[in-house]
This record gives C-alpha cells, structure tokens and sequence, in this order.
C-alpha cells in the first residue's frame, strides 16, 4: 500500500483527536525519546514494553522514536560527552554505578557503553520538557483551534454533510473522540487490560519459540564456543538443550590435534551442564553441577620438545612458553615441562583492543558482586592420561588413570568466589595384574591430591596435601630424569606432603619412605654443591643404607611460591653417613668426618616432626642400624631379620586378590 503525502499529517491529526488525554499522549511521546534518541540495542525492549503496556498512544510513541532517531546523529557528541563524564572514575561515582549495572536485567544492556549511558541521561533531560511541551499543544488545539475552526462560516455549511464527513475522515482522521471519552477508573485508567494478558503471552511465546528452536543449533554453538576456548577443531557427534531447565548434554566430544587432524588430544563420551537461568539475566554464567564421563586424554611431547597442547592457547598468555620449550624443551624432563606450561597458563592473555568502528565507541567495566563464571560442583568420573614422547619413541610410559575428579566452589574471578575453590584427585600408575595373570584396571601405585584454594582475602591462601603410595621411581623417570642430579636404579617410594602458600610465601613438610633404593651418579653433576669424590661416597652410603633397612626421612618446605625449597640434603647426608659406617671402611673415614661436619652446619636449618607413623618406623631402623653395627661378624642379628621384615610390611603392604 503507497504511503499518501498527507498520512503523516492525518497521524498527527489522529492523535490529537483521540479519546485519549493530554496527559497520555505525552506521556507516549516523551516515552520514545528513550527508544529513539540512545543508539539502538537490546535496551529498547523497556521503553517499548512500557509503551504497549501504559495507557498511552502507541502512535505517538512510534512517531517520537523516528523523530529523536533522526535528532541522535546531530546529540551524538553531546550524549558521548555526557556519559564519559559521568562514569570517569574521577566523579567518585563508581560504586553507585557498580550497583545499578549489575541488577537483574539491567546487567546485559551495556549501560556501561558511554555513547548509551550518555544518551540516556539526555533522553531524561530532554523528556520532561518534551512531555509538558507536548501536552500544552494538546489543550492548546482541543480548546483553542478546534473552536476557531468550528467559528468558520465554511465549516457551519460542511457540518452535517456526507461527502464532507468523508473528506474529513480521509485527510484528518474523522471526528474527535475526546470530547465524550469516559475515563476508566482504578489502576486501568493508567494500564491498558489487554496488555497484562498479552505482554506475558508474547513473552512466554518467544520463549517457548526459542526453547524449541536453540537446541537445534546448541550443538553448533557449544562446538564454536568451544573452538575459541581451547584453540582447536572441536566435535560433537550429538547435543541436546533445555530453556526449561538450561541443562546441556554432549554426546562424544572430542578435541582434534592440530598437528595431527587424523588423533584427538582429548576425548569425552558424554559431558553434562547444568546451568542456573536466573543468573542469565545478572549477564552471569553458573552451573549448579557439571558431569564428565570418562576422557581420555593423549599427550605427546613433540620432536621440537613441545607439547601438542601447546597449540591451544587461544585463551591464556602461552607464546612465551612456547618461545621458551623450542629453545630448552629438549633438555629437559617432563617435570620442569610441564611447570613452566601450567605456570603461562595461569597467566591470562591480554585482550586485544577492538576496532574503533565508531568515533564514539568505548566505555567503562565495572566489576560484579557475584563471580561471573561459576561452577558449584564439577565431577569428572575418570581422565586416562596416556603419554608419548617423540624425542624418545622406545621408551614406554605407564598410564596414568584419575580415578576420581572432584572440584567444587570453581567461580572467575576467584576473588569473588563465596567459598574456597576444592580439589580432590585420586588416581593410579599403571596397571595390577592379578594372581591369574590377567590386567586389571587398577594398580598397584595410587595417588591423592587434595588442594583448598581461597583468594578473597588481601593474601591468597592456597593449601596443598599430596599423597603417593608405593610407587616404583623407575617407571616415572621420565618426570625428573634431568631434575634430579643422580639417576634412579631401582626403587619403590610412598610419600606424604603437605605445602600451604601465603602470598608468595611457602612453608610445610615432607615425609618420605624409600625402599629397595639404588642410585648413580650423574656425570658432571655434584650433590649438594659437594665434590666429586665426596658425592660418590655420599651415593655409596646411601645405596649402603638401602640394601637393609628403608630410608625414612622428613624435609621441611620453604621459600618463595615461584621456587620453593625442599631441605633434603641434612636427612639424606645423615643417611649416607649411617651408610658408610654400615660399610665400615676405613679409607671412607675422611668422607665420613666431612659428612658429619657438613651435618653440623645444616641441622639448625631442619627441625620437621614427622607423622607417628613415620617416625615410629624411623626409630625401628635406626635401631636396626644399631645393632648391625654391633655385631662384630657384619651379619644381621637374629631378631634384626625379623624387625627389617616387619618394617617392609607396614611401609609397602601387599594388595589384596580384586583390588
């Protein structure tokens, strides 16, 4: 339908011969400077809604939202102005602002933008003139021109003729209807009924629309966000969405290797989110509870020595590691590989400045009262860890198994986290082959970490409990084989550490039980700054130590969190000495005179109480020593035997048949 030259006329004419007051109608009108004069965004949706649900001329609001439309091109400096004054921090204004951005619903609008929040507080100081401006013209016409015309000798003639009634419907929109209008009384008489019915009917529509439609396109979403986190192909073979209960299930997710498209780094048979709608509308993403099926998880230390993770950097500050594990990597053991990785990634990339794609671009963050990404529970049933190593491709690597992923409180920032951040880790090295010869999926080498991560205080408090059981050293060489300065023979060890990190500060202690240990010297490595004469006989004392009794040691913890201190070296030189006597050599005597000197100098240094446990075991070997050394013939006493059994037995108990 062509639009006549007269319809603006004849909608402005409507208007003001409708049954609706003055009061109304400007109130309409003012109503659409808030939709008209602020850039256009999401944020129209509440003068809009106000607009159909007030009793008020919907055209009038249109007709003042097209108006401002063309006047906020001309404001648009002055409205930038306004708002980069009034959200500067100078204005001491901040925490105000803090609080009206992040109410529900108000938090996803961008009110923070300058342009939008300046446009605004024009739109409030322009609408109040607007409104008495507009209702004056309203009394003015009804009261004063419409009599003036009616005065007309030409009008007494028309009135009462058909074709003149038609003339005056065609070009002025009829008769008025303001001059018999009734008023309806009580709350209706300032909100239209219908609009209570239908607003929440196209609102519950939408949604409804929405809930049906978003889980067709959850699984392109869920890959696509997923791509841009990790930095890799990501798959999902199935996906389903909920708006009902923002639950989302993911159906065989998979992680491609970016140097290898035909393997994948990670795999998942089935990942579940359950997320909080609610918080949706605070611009916040929190999952009540997270599932992760079994994921399988393939590492490979490249021929370069970097780790084909390494690629996955999209979101943490990674270049300079990989700048770093080019030139170094390959010297050195997975340990400080992956220390220095897991160090950039707790460093977060610094974003990129977008692109002026206006003169008037900008704003202001302004950081929530809640964490805006939270996870309350995150349960992941098993990660099977499998290692390569390209550098060395003949050397096996035992798999590791997680048997049980707990973290819970999870949120980003972590400041404005409500309860500590926990982590539970239970997990296994290798496999445990049964009486029958077949594997099992356990072992016999189990592992435990628990970590209590609390940053809201002005120090951060990070606590760290680790628990390693019977473990054979041989088959994680790959972990320290360049860290330590002697390589490792053979070996079992059961281990329990505690470290609490304040700040930057570390403190805490080791115990340690070795059994079966034999160790060599590392050419051109020394032990503890020493000789090299005198670390080959610190080695043979200790390997002399070990060949009867177990090494039971404690160490203390300390030091700065970026390179904390463990203090071996007066427990292990202790050890070797008691080694060498058990030898009883006579040309090792200077060695041991230097060792018990070195021992004087370090024993202020050391003073950890080790558990009871261990301590008990402690004395019993020491007593065993004891009377090793005073047998004269160099043969175990008849009860030695049996203490050094019983000894073994508490320290490295036999797995039962099934477990």
């Amino acid at each position: 339908m062509a639009i006549l030259p007269w319809s603006g006329v004849k909608k402005v004419f409507k208007i003001l011969k409708s049954s609706l007051s003055p009061n109304q109608i400007a109130f309409s009108f003012a109503l659409g400077v808030f939709a008209g004069l602020p850039p256009m965004g999401i944020h129209v949706i509440i003068p809009i809604t106000l607009a159909f649900l007030v009793r008020g001329s919907f055209r009038a609001f249109l007709l003042s939202m097209g108006l401002f439309k063309l006047i906020s091109v001309v404001v648009a400096p002055g409205s930038y102005t306004i708002g980069h004054f009034l959200l500067d921090s100078n204005r001491g204004l901040d925490s105000m602002w803090r609080v009206l951005f992040h109410l529900p619903i108000a938090a996803p609008m961008g009110y923070s933008r300058y342009l939008l929040f300046g446009g605004l507080v024009l739109s409030f100081m322009i609408a109040v003139p607007v409104f008495f401006g507009v209702r004056i013209l309203i009394i003015r016409y009804r009261r004063s021109f419409t009599a003036w015309v009616a005065s007309w000798s030409v009008a007494s003639k028309l009135r009462g003729k058909k074709w003149a009634a038609f003339l005056r419907c065609l070009f002025v929109g009829g008769e008025a209807k303001y001059e018999s209008h009734k008023t309806p009384r009580g709350i209706f008489r300032y909100i239209r009924r219908g609009a209570l019915i239908v607003l929440p009917l196209v609102y519950i529509a939408c949604y409804l629309i929405a809930a049906v439609l978003v889980p067709f396109f959850s699984g392109k979403i869920a890959t696509s966000a997923a791509s841009y986190i990790v930095g890799g192909e990501v798959a999902i073979k199935k996906s389903s969405f909920s708006l009902f209960t923002g639950r989302l299930n993911l159906r065989d997710l998979s992680v491609q290797d970016p140097n290898e498209p035909t393997e994948n780094v990670l795999e998942v048979p089935y990942l579940t989110l359950d997320a909080g709608m609610l918080p949706l509308l605070e611009k916040r993403v929190v999952f009540n509870e997270v599932d992760i099926g079994d994921a399988h998880l393939h590492v490979v230390r490249q021929a370069d020595g970097t780790l084909n993770v390494d690629d996955f950097t999209s979101g943490w500050n990674a270049e300079g590691y990989v700048e770093w594990a080019r030139k170094h990597a390959g010297d050195v053991d997975w340990w400080s590989l992956l220390k220095r990785f897991i160090n950039y990634l707790g460093q977060p990339r610094p974003r990129k400045p977008r692109a002026d794609l206006s003169r008037y671009a900008g704003g202001r963050s302004f950081p929530g009262f809640a964490p805006s990404f939270a996870v309350e529970q995150l349960d992941i049933a098993r990660v099977h860890l499998s290692l390569a190593d390209e550098r060395s491709p003949n050397e096996a690597f035992p798999p590791l198994t997680l048997t049980d992923i707990q973290i819970e409180n999870l949120a980003l920032p972590v400041k404005l986290a409500r309860r500590p951040i926990v982590i539970k880790l239970d997990g296994r090295v290798g496999k445990y082959v049964q009486s029958d010869g077949q594997s099992a999926d356990s072992s016999q080498a189990t592992f435990t970490l628990i970590a209590n991560l609390d940053d809201r205080g002005a120090l951060p408090l990070h606590t760290y409990k680790l628990e390693v059981r019977d473990i054979d050293l041989t088959q994680v060489s790959w972990l320290y084989d360049t860290s330590l300065p002697v390589r490792i023979i053979s070996g079992r060890a059961t281990l329990s550490a505690s470290v609490t990190i304040t700040g930057d500060q570390a403190a805490g202690e080791v115990s340690l039980a070795l059994s079966g240990l034999v160790i060599a010297q590392e050419p051109g490595k020394e032990l503890f700054g020493m000789s090299a004469q005198l670390t080959q006989s610190t080695i043979e004392g200790i390997n002399r130590y070990a060949q009867d009794l177990p090494i039971v040691i404690g160490a203390g913890i300390d030091g700065s969190a970026a390179t904390p201190q463990v203090h071996w070296e007066e427990p292990l030189l202790k050890i070797a000495r008691e080694g060498l006597l058990l030898e009883g050599r006579r040309q090792m005597q200077a060695a041991i005179d230097q060792l018990g000197s070195k021992i004087d100098i370090l024993e202020p240094q050391s003073n950890v109480v080790l558990p009871p446990e261990y301590e008990q075991l402690q004395k019993q070997a020491q007593n065993y020593v004891q009377q090793l050394l005073e047998n004269d013939g160099g043969q175990p006493a008849p009860n030695a035997t049996d203490l050094m059994k019983g000894i073994l037995d508490q320290l490295f108990p036999k797995p039962k048949n099934g477990e």
